[in-house]
């Protein structure tokens, strides 16, 4: 566990003032001075040691934590710590849907990858000096805004995120895929639905740092387990198996098309071989195909009516 007095010598212990607080955060606060609430630190450092704990298990089991932390005061503390864990981090500014909808914002990633290569490879391609300038400032945007989750894998295991207020969108986002939260959480900030929360101070970068070094470390840890633990090798005849398991039997099949042309087929038209709505079929008559007269036969003529008798 983390010593208290590195905590304290760093202001984790410093909260808001007295009026801007939230009531949820009651059994993290010690006291007040000043009209500033102050954070226990005791149960900072045991918070602080239990999530820890988890990030170095999730980063064990070889998934990647996500770090986001876009205010001014953590963009660079989390950066170097997402960095000397080798996770990928958001610190310029959270893209929507960059875990409810990836697929989006992976072309992005892709986009930047292409431009870089282009500019790694200037001497094999034709563009002109304008050109290579335009492409330039598209990878610095880029770059701010996705750069750091060029590496992103899926599953994710968690998100360790920096000031609750501000990154409520990627809490959002994190909940609904069902992806733990760990969070820097101050007495302004909200922890409900924070899975572990760590009370402390998240407007100083000295405060930051320290939290963000204890929990990089824990990932870091975790991650050479994982590299130092055997990849299970899948041999041929087990992955034969595999994939006739997963294939589709006939019967299947069959419906699996039927539902597709169901699916298809347009709301309101019948189906094949079905009479149009509000029409009836003609009853087939005897030595026809489908009530259609045979091939050369004469219309039948009306009765002529009896001729008039002469009185």
């Amino acid at each position: 566990m983390i010593d208290y007095n590195i905590l304290i010598k760093n202001g984790v212990q410093f909260g808001h003032l007295t009026w801007r607080w939230c009531p949820k955060m009651r059994p993290y606060i010690w006291g007040q001075k000043n009209d500033v609430h102050l954070i226990d630190v005791s149960k900072t450092a045991f918070q602080l040691e239990k999530a820890a704990k988890f990030l170095e298990a999730i980063a064990s089991e070889g998934k990647p934590v996500l770090w986001v932390g876009t205010k001014r005061a953590a963009s660079e503390v989390v950066r170097a710590a997402a960095e000397k864990a080798q996770s990928p981090y958001v610190t310029h500014r959270w893209v929507g849907g960059t875990i409810t909808n990836h697929s989006q914002v992976k072309k992005s990633v892709t986009r930047l990858l292409h431009f870089e290569d282009i500019l790694s490879k200037m001497s094999e391609h034709i563009y002109t000096k304008k050109e290579y300038g335009v492409f330039s400032k598209i990878v610095d945007r880029l770059t701010k805004s996705v750069g750091g989750i060029r590496t992103l894998l899926w599953p994710i295991g968690a998100v360790v995120v920096f000031d609750v207020k501000k990154e409520h969108v990627a809490i959002k986002e994190a909940h609904a895929a069902g992806i733990p939260v760990v969070a820097l959480v101050d007495t302004n900030g909200d922890p409900s639905g924070i899975d572990y929360v760590i009370p402390g101070n998240d407007d100083v970068p000295r405060a930051i740092e320290v939290i963000a070094s204890y929990l990089s470390e824990a990932v870091a840890r975790g991650n050479a387990v994982a590299e130092a633990r055997p990849k299970e090798e899948v041999s041929g005849d087990k992955l034969i198996e595999q994939l006739v398991d997963r294939a589709l039997s006939p019967d299947e099949e069959e419906e699996e098309s039927k539902k597709r042309g169901a699916r298809r087929r347009p709301a309101g038209a019948a189906a094949p071989g079905a009479a149009p709505t509000g029409q009836r079929r003609r009853p087939a008559s005897a030595g026809s195909r489908g009530g259609q007269r045979p091939a050369g036969a004469r219309r039948p003529s009306a009765p002529r009516p009896a001729p008039a008798k002469d009185k």
